[in-house]
């Protein structure tokens, strides 16, 4: 089989490679970019999936304006061999395999949803637009639904599931809501806003078993076997990387993809100098004993960007602030630092008129974050200030 080659190819149309593609062609780069995805919808913005495109879907615009010289291969990325440079495909159209080569492959395959191991088959999830489509259809006024897991995209549901008239239920087994977001901070707060909802929060969940399936589904808790009847079960539990189809690879660590602060892909025995990741895919690699790994809409442009320029020559550019921002009942909560889960939380600002509150967190370490809620100009001049 004649592999045909590329200098760049690009797996995974996620923000993180639509913020490559553009910047590189910013900079003047006019060769051909093979960008690969399995989602025949891509690309399009995910952050608002569980949140507008769900309650009005008429108004929102979730597409990204690609370059028309940036077209998406729609095929599954199957293995990828990096002594010959070759990367194997699955191509959806033909359903035939191709093979290509590369000069440069970039991984920007994101993250997957995890699954509950001891739930039927059944549940749902919330990453793609067709499972947003799906829960659009399913969802009703006065239908009962089940969230499992009050991390962001958790929180984001239940907020847009009440709008659409659904009695929601949100399980954590964590003591509050957005737990690992705000490091253990504010959960008081964010619990009384999404109750003020009408969402019906069950903090320390031990959830027991789940039986049923669509339309009659029971999650049963505690030693007490309490049990709760649901038409809908969602598992928001959180995320994990895409790297199975590069198992037999070489490149990962530990399971993880690793990668250096430029990017490039770090194997147990060597550095990839050709082979990058970017996106919700990555976990930084900052020293030997640091690792990183962020979901943010904000660090996967900035993985983007930063390797667009440095494919084209261009200097090192200064790392941004950690940044990321949620809805969670009607109040848009921005978080922008490092938030130290020991460190002293103070109000730099308020103003009750307009429900807006800015936090400073400081840590032992001497770390510093701001939790904005209902902030954005205060974050913004932050921001632009980091």
């Amino acid at each position: 089989m004649t592999a045909s080659r590329y200098e760049i190819v690009v797996v995974g149309a996620s923000v993180a490679a639509e913020a490559l593609a553009t910047r590189l062609r910013e900079l003047g780069y006019d060769r051909e970019l093979l960008v690969i995805d399995r989602d025949a919808r891509m690309p399009y913005e995910r952050p608002p999936l569980s949140k507008l495109y769900l309650t009005e879907p008429d108004s929102t615009e979730i597409g990204v304006e690609w370059d028309e010289g940036t077209p998406v291969t729609i095929a599954e990325a199957l293995a990828v061999d990096p002594e010959a440079k070759t990367l194997t495909l699955s191509v959806a159209a033909t359903g035939s395999t191709r093979v290509v080569t590369y000069d440069t492959l970039v991984i920007a395959t994101g993250a997957s949803p995890i699954m509950l191991p001891f739930a039927p088959s059944g549940m749902m999830q919330l990453r793609t637009v067709q499972d947003a489509d799906r829960l659009r259809r399913a969802v009703h006024a006065g239908a009962r639904v089940g969230i499992i897991g009050a991390g962001a995209i958790g929180a984001e549901l239940a907020t847009s599931l009440r709008k659409l008239g659904a009695e929601v239920v949100l399980l954590d087994k964590a003591d509050r809501p957005l737990e690992r977001l705000l490091a253990g901070h504010l959960g008081n707060e964010v619990t009384s806003w999404l109750e003020e909802l009408g969402v019906d929060c069950r903090w320390e969940a031990d959830i027991r078993g789940i039986e049923g399936g669509p339309g009659d589904w029971s999650v049963t808790l505690g030693d007490e076997a309490e049990a709760l009847n649901f038409e809908l079960l969602l598992c928001a539990v959180g995320a994990r990387p895409a790297v199975d189809w590069l198992a037999s690879s070489g490149l990962l660590s530990e399971g993880q993809l690793l990668c250096n602060e430029s990017g490039q892909v770090v194997a147990p025995d060597t550095v990839h100098e050709n082979i990058y990741g970017i996106g919700d895919v990555v976990t930084r690699l900052l020293s030997d004993d640091v690792r990183v790994r962020t979901e943010s809409w904000s660090a996967a442009a900035e993985h983007g960007v930063h390797l667009a320029e440095r494919l084209m020559g261009e200097g090192p550019a200064t790392p941004e602030t950690p940044y990321f921002w949620t809805d969670v009942a009607g109040r848009k909560v921005q978080v922008l630092g490092v938030i130290n889960r020991d460190g002293d939380a103070s109000v730099e600002f308020e103003n009750p008129a307009r429900g807006t509150v800015l936090h400073k967190v400081v840590g032992e370490d001497a770390t510093e974050g701001w939790i904005g809620v209902n902030a954005q100009p205060k974050i913004a001049m932050l921001r632009m200030s980091s």
